[in-house]
């Protein structure tokens, strides 16, 4: 199998490395979309903010956004599902001005487990029963290992490329982790959105629009918190916990014929073929590809991704509460 990077990077030339990091309605096409959806409460549990939306009661959905993002990127499918579902959305510290303070210990090999066990204290504390989690990038490496190491809590894990090895072996994603977090680590709040606009997001966003929209976003977190997070999230490889995840788990991953290359995907069928291979270790894994899309795939592809997330959404809900 061929390992590569699935949660958001830098990317430099000649060598790329692209970021890791009934159907329901959707909104129309916009950048960032402002969220119509009133926050019903917010609050923190552990290092996590959460907002929650809906109804308590409902079949849960929490979504956990990618590097230096916050709720923000889930506004459109927030919107879609409050009225049918109990959404939380969970901002990680250091990420849209929230302090990384809040993450305490933030050594890398703490840092996940920590953040996926807060995750389980939510669901605890607030009773949830089998929520099904998504992920994006950072967020869905953390949602895998959730999954594998809470495996009782989850009624499915929904990752959007995440969860996928940075490389085969400790010391390549030594040398890829230290590549990636570098900028950032002499990155400032007043240079944040440059970096992350010539290191990041050109890269993982299509259009330069787009690009402009998040990067006003983005430019609201640390740049030490970004570091921490993928020294953090790169370091791992979840192979070896897949076969614990007991409850399904998809992956939803787009595919660029001008930046997958890069990666040492040459062919949609060829990134297919390694994630497929992948998410064999696990008991229930599946894949759900999009194309064309770089990594940022509701922002590239919003009526793709939305079909695909909401019907898994709506499938796996309908399995967990038949009479609802």
């Amino acid at each position: 199998m061929r390992y590569r990077l699935n949660a958001i990077t830098t990317m430099t030339r000649p060598l790329v490395a692209v970021a890791l990091c009934a159907a329901l309605p959707f909104a129309a096409r916009t950048s960032v979309p402002a969220r119509a959806t009133p926050v019903a409460e917010a609050f923190d549990v552990g290092m996590m903010h959460v907002e929650r939306f809906g109804t308590r009661g409902r079949q849960s959905v929490i979504f956990i956004p990618a590097l230096f993002c916050g709720s923000w990127q889930w506004n459109r499918e927030i919107d879609s599902l409050a009225s049918r579902y109990d959404v939380y959305a969970v901002t990680l510290p250091g990420f849209d001005g929230r302090p990384f303070a809040a993450a305490g210990d933030t050594t890398p090999p703490n840092l996940m487990q920590h953040a996926a066990d807060d995750l389980s204290r939510l669901i605890r504390e607030r009773r949830l029963a089998h929520p099904i989690v998504v992920g994006h990038s950072l967020g869905g490496t953390l949602a895998v290992l959730f999954g594998a190491t809470h495996a009782d809590q989850p009624g499915a894990i929904i990752a959007v490329e995440g969860g996928y090895p940075v490389a085969a072996t400790a010391a390549e994603r030594a040398t890829r982790v230290e590549a990636s977090a570098a900028p950032y680590d002499s990155a400032t709040p007043s240079t944040i959105a440059s970096v992350l606009r010539a290191r990041m997001l050109r890269y993982v966003i299509t259009s330069p629009a787009d690009v402009d929209s998040v990067a006003k976003y983005a430019s609201r977190s640390d740049p030490a918190a970004i570091a921490a997070w993928l020294r953090a999230a790169l370091s791992l490889d979840l192979t070896g916990q897949l076969p614990a995840i007991t409850a399904p788990l998809i992956e939803i991953v787009p595919f660029d014929s001008t930046i997958d290359p890069y990666q040492g995907f040459a062919s949609r069928a060829a990134k297919a073929e390694a994630y497929t291979t992948w998410l064999a270790h696990a008991p229930h894994g599946s894949l759900r590809m999009v194309a064309p899309s770089r990594h940022f795939v509701m922002f590239d592809q919003p009526a793709q991704f939305d079909d695909l997330l909401l019907t898994a959404i709506r499938q796996r809900a309908a399995h967990l509460s038949p009479n609802s």
